[in-house]
């Protein structure tokens, strides 16, 4: 059972779809605790939603849709 309301994961979710995010710069924009993002997008990530994407030397956390777009753009 998650700890966060299906409202407060969508909020996550639709900031995640618009780039990729570092936790600590979502947290800011959201004005959430950087722990509780952390949560958040892990459970998102276990439920499909999102995923991690590297730029090479940072990781991101984005939804799966843009992940597969910044992919196609790096080929």
């Amino acid at each position: 059972m998650s700890e966060f309301d299906e409202e407060t994961k969508q909020k996550v979710l639709e900031k995640l779809a618009t780039k990729p995010w570092s936790t600590r710069d979502l947290a800011k924009v959201l004005q959430m605790k950087k722990k509780d993002v952390d949560k958040i997008c892990k459970e998102l990530i276990a439920e499909g939603r999102a995923a991690y994407w590297s730029s090479g030397s940072t990781t991101y956390v984005t939804t799966k849709e843009k992940l597969e777009e910044m992919e196609e753009k790096r080929r």
